[in-house]
């Protein structure tokens, strides 16, 4: 037998998951009232994307932690996001109304209307129950045509006095995809379901050194592709369409290192590989630097190459692509990118006193600009503000 629950029902038992890690895993109201809160924060961050073709995406986070003092911790996270698409004018089919990136069709723009962006909304909501090596979490985010939900826990345990910690973690992920009525498109209602492990052991090297090694394993099974996304092939746009099973495996390394002028410098280094045929490598660096005691800079830096996909082309000259699979996502073909960013955190402890709620109160400020070799790029602004009480 088999049950099918609408989405609203599907939107009530996520939302119920939520509110009941904090009933089941939270310390009972006799052993909180004698231990007591130990602290509580909340903070709100804003974030713009912005790319080269004046798309944009306007998030709005919130976050809330409340911790015991018996070492419980209860972390709630909520993220409202909406996606503007500008509408062109260009004949339905055209080169002019396929986003040149990544093939997907851009909105037309009717004839005397000037308000016809492609807009888009996603609400997602998590929350964590951590207590002291353990975790449990579960994670829902809800758009016009998407449903997903994890389930996901960890655990860490110290060794060698603390020197060496072993964390591994697992999620297990279902999505429901209902994709819109779309002109030159029709796809199907679908799924994806994904299966996720990691390991990592920290290591103390010296006092002001720190090394990280980690290894990652994921399955993904159904929908991989962009039901909306059409690909040239053989003189004619086709649906897009991916394989329905994907493994992916990564290993990284990261080291931080304290510098002596209240700044530290942290690298790493990921090797990834999956049997579509993808290989890529990722080096970041990050510095951040103390200017006073209440502000806090930091630059970063990124580069990453990948290989192609197997059944990638940048041009299908026969029926069917490569073996049924085709795509239009510069993201399965080779290409190499760059991230360059900075973030200003500003605390206003040095201004007001320390029993004022104000001197709590943390503003911070983040741009990036990313770029790659498909002539893609992006303006990432960010700000935001973190208060502690």
């Amino acid at each position: 037998m088999q049950l099918i629950f609408s989405q609203e029902a599907k939107r009530r038992f996520g939302i119920l998951m939520v509110l009941g890690l904090g009933a089941v895993f939270a310390p009972a109201p006799s052993t909180a009232m004698n231990l007591g809160v130990d602290e509580q924060s909340a903070q709100y961050l804003f974030q713009i994307f912005a790319d080269a073709d004046d798309i944009h995406v306007y998030s709005n986070y919130g976050n809330y932690d409340l911790l015991f003092e018996n070492e419980a911790r209860i972390a709630l996270r909520f993220n409202h996001e909406t996606v503007i698409v500008p509408a062109v004018d260009a004949p339905v089919g055209s080169a002019e109304s396929v986003d040149a990136i990544t093939t997907a069709s851009r909105p037309i723009r009717d004839i005397g209307d000037a308000y016809n962006d492609f807009r888009k909304k996603r609400d997602e909501v998590q929350g964590d129950f951590i207590y002291r090596g353990a975790s449990a979490g579960y994670y829902m985010s809800v758009e016009t045509d998407y449903f997903a939900q994890q389930v996901r826990g960890s655990y860490n345990r110290d060794f060698l006095d603390q020197n060496f910690n072993l964390a591994v973690a697992a999620s297990y992920g279902w999505d429901d995809i209902k994709p819109l009525l779309d002109q030159d498109t029709v796809a199907a209602n679908d799924f994806r379901n994904t299966t996720h492990v990691s390991a990592v052991a920290t290591q103390v090297i010296t006092p002001v050194t720190l090394l990280r090694l980690g290894a990652e394993v994921s399955s993904v099974s159904g929908l991989q592709h962009n039901p909306y996304r059409n690909v040239y092939v053989d003189g004619a746009n086709v649906a897009e369409l991916h394989p329905n099973e994907r493994s992916r495996r990564d290993v990284f390394v990261k080291v931080s290192q304290y510098l002596t002028n209240q700044s530290s410098l942290k690298l790493d280094y990921k090797y990834y590989t999956d049997d579509w045929g993808i290989d890529s490598h990722t080096v970041g660096a990050r510095l951040n630097q103390y200017v006073t005691s209440n502000l806090t800079v930091r630059y970063r830096y990124r580069y990453y190459d990948q290989s192609s996909a197997d059944f990638f082309r940048d041009e299908y000259i026969q029926p069917g692509g490569v073996n049924g699979f085709q795509s239009g996502d510069y993201r399965m073909g080779e290409f190499t990118a760059h991230l360059f960013g900075t973030k200003i955190e500003w605390s206003l402890a040095g201004i007001f006193s320390d029993s004022d709620l104000w001197s709590q109160l943390k503003i911070r400020f983040n741009y990036e600009r990313y770029f790659n070799s498909n002539n893609f790029s992006a303006n990432i602004f960010e700000s935001g503000f973190a208060l502690a009480f």
